[in-house]
């Protein structure tokens, strides 16, 4: 039963939703920054949410890879963290 505490949470973080947030890049246009975290995810998933945003193509502006720590059932767990910033064509 307490792995179930452990894995549900876990799940649910590897199938949050990638979330573009609109800027205004260094060459002045679309830009988008998103963060691709959680157990069982790579920077794969911010290229590919990054080709659905900018589908004529896009600049990386910035790139970031990581972990963080995740409360997990009482105790610390670390997770993967991603992060990327484009900038659209």
């Amino acid at each position: 039963m307490k792995i179930l505490y452990v894995a549900i949470p876990l799940l649910l973080s590897a199938c949050a939703a990638i979330e573009p947030q609109q800027f205004v890049g260094p060459n002045g246009k679309t830009a988008y920054s998103m963060r691709c975290s959680g157990m069982g995810r790579t920077l794969d998933a911010c290229y590919k949410k990054a080709g659905e945003v900018c589908p004529s193509g896009y600049t990386v502006v910035d790139r970031a890879s990581g972990t963080v720590a995740v409360p997990v059932n009482g105790g610390i767990m670390a997770a993967p963290q991603h992060n990327l910033a484009i900038e659209c064509k």
